[in-house]
């Protein structure tokens, strides 16, 4: 198949690096692909499959570039959603054009659902599979971008500022049902920060939970965090000590 990461770099060059938002977008795409290459390792896949989880991976952020040179912002309720924009860039770039019909289709509904709230119903076993995987693969590293790139770039607001925030009824009571939090019903950046931790309940794979252990990028923001408001500091203990008991299940299910 196509040399995909030549194609990422070259399309990704026409946009200014030296811009925070889109440096991080590379760096976050190129950790995706390895988490993806290690996942379907340790799951045994191999030949087509394998390479289009690949390909998947490299291109499943393509429309952040465009999204941040029109709108100057990665929150697709202020500017549009970037699996579509995505979507269209690689048709329109003609991007997918060494692949079969067949494969392009695959990566084109694949990445238009790594970012829904739920994978949209009646996906065929092998297009829902890439789904899976690229849904994984993308938050096993956003964890590592919440922990570690700029907070403005990657969420709008500083770190003193959420430190302000509270935690919106509805978000908290989501980790306590195991669900995702639906970005609607977010309020607050701190809701934002929660809604990360809520990722835990939508993986796919134990693989991808095998993959993620020891890692405590999801709670070192928290960890360094300052938080005013002492009903904020309970509500964020009792948050992550629920995420770790789910964490450390999932985990045993996989031993």
């Amino acid at each position: 198949m196509m040399d995909a990461k030549k194609v990422f770099l070259d399309y990704a060059s026409r946009f200014d690096s030296g811009n925070g938002m889109i440096h991080l977008k590379i760096v976050h795409t190129l950790e995706v692909v390895k988490v993806m290459d290690r996942l379907t390792e340790m799951m045994g896949l191999d030949g087509e499959m394998r390479e289009l989880a690949h390909l998947c991976a490299m291109f499943h952020d393509i429309g952040r570039f465009e999204q941040v040179k029109r709108y100057g912002t990665f929150l697709d309720h202020l500017s549009e959603d970037h699996a579509t924009l995505g979507c269209r860039v690689l048709r329109e770039e003609k991007l997918l054009n060494e692949l079969t019909k067949r494969q392009q289709q695959m990566l084109l509904t694949a990445i238009e659902n790594h970012n829904k709230y739920a994978i949209e119903e009646g996906l065929d076993e092998e297009t829902l599979l890439l789904a899976r995987l690229i849904r994984d693969a993308d938050k096993s590293d956003i964890f590592r971008v919440f922990a570690c790139e700029d907070m403005v770039d990657t969420m709008g607001e500083t770190i003193e500022e959420v430190e302000q925030e509270t935690i919106t009824d509805c978000v908290y009571d989501c980790i306590f049902a195991h669900r995702c939090v639906e970005k609607t019903i977010r309020r607050t950046g701190l809701d934002k920060w929660v809604g990360f931790l809520a990722f835990f309940f939508d993986m796919n794979f134990p693989e991808t939970m095998e993959l993620l252990q020891g890692n405590s990028y999801y709670r070192k923001q928290f960890d360094e965090a300052h938080f005013t408001n002492p009903e904020t500091r309970r509500k964020v203990a009792e948050i992550l000590d629920e995420v770790e008991r789910y964490i450390a299940e999932r985990r045993g299910q996989c031993d």
